[in-house]
């Protein structure tokens, strides 16, 4: 527990000067050896791969040890995650309800250093290329659960605002946080701000993605092997169908080879039994024309 709670205060420490000095409200940290010792209605709607986990709102940061171990995830990066949705919350007090998940994972993510889940931009490079990405705002209505689309959802709200914190700033996106409410979303906000539609902004975040992240080449070079295998499959294919044609003639020769000797061999049989049938008339007559003795 000594180390926890000096990790958290390290952290707060180093995290207190990007939310303006914000003088930080109680709030509690409880520390769980394993997932399966926690009531149902604590964790109901966390995915089972998360180490940890704010109840926003209610002060409250869980820690799972043996979900840490197991996702080889390191204590400074969960502990400043769920510090960052923490202070994050108590930043836009009673208005904090109203920020989309997406920014609360993405900016948790980006400040932390680290992704929830193996997330990463090169799991969004085929996607986005293919057009089968959709837009940052269909997250604001529901965050995926099953295991890979909830990935892909880490990873698209860490590069979106990765993206949106290199291009205004994080101080800029923390006021844009600060004018949500109830009746002025986090979409409108950052529009107002950026002075470009959501389309606009979403457009030049793909752009960066594809063009100057860098995540294409990273994802080239970590799949080189099986792009070699795909590559290479025309040239196999066509090996295995020279290979299949050579053995299929071969077995024609071998057939015809058989027949042939068949056929020689029955002729030959039946040379033999001509000329076995010969020989006996030919005796028989011999003897019909001996004198008598």
């Amino acid at each position: 527990m000594s180390q926890v709670e000096d990790v958290v205060a390290r952290e707060i420490a180093d995290l207190q000067p990007l939310f303006d000095d914000l003088e930080v409200e109680r709030f509690f940290v409880h520390v769980h050896a394993a997932r399966a010792d926690l009531p149902e209605t604590l964790v109901a709607g966390v995915h089972g791969d998360a180490p940890g986990f704010a109840l926003l709102g209610r002060h409250q940061i869980h820690l799972v040890l043996d979900v840490i171990a197991r996702t080889g995830a390191t204590m400074k990066g969960v502990i400043r995650h769920e510090l960052v949705h923490e202070l994050l919350d108590q930043y836009c007090g009673q208005d904090g309800r109203y920020l989309p998940r997406w920014f609360h994972e993405g900016l948790a993510q980006t400040l932390a250093g680290d992704t929830y889940l193996g997330a990463s931009e090169e799991d969004l490079v085929w996607r986005v290329s293919a057009g089968s990405l959709r837009s940052i705002d269909v997250l604001d209505r529901s965050f995926p659960s099953a295991t890979t689309q909830r990935r892909t959802a880490y990873s698209h709200s860490f590069s979106y605002v990765s993206w949106l914190v290199r291009e205004y700033g994080l101080p800029a996106l923390l006021r844009v946080a600060r004018y949500t409410d109830s009746s002025t979303t986090f979409a409108r906000a950052l529009v107002a701000h950026a002075e470009r539609s959501t389309l606009e902004l979403e457009d030049r975040w793909r752009d960066y993605l594809l063009h100057g992240s860098g995540a294409r080449w990273r994802s080239l070079f970590s799949n080189w092997f099986s792009l070699l295998l795909i590559l290479a499959l025309p040239v196999l294919v066509l090996a295995l169908r020279r290979r299949l044609d050579s053995e299929v003639r071969a077995a024609r020769r071998l057939a015809q080879r058989a027949a042939q000797d068949r056929r020689a061999a029955e002729a030959r049989e039946a040379e033999l039994r001509a000329r076995a049938g010969g020989g006996d008339r030919g005796l028989e007559e011999e003897a019909d024309d001996a004198p008598l003795r």
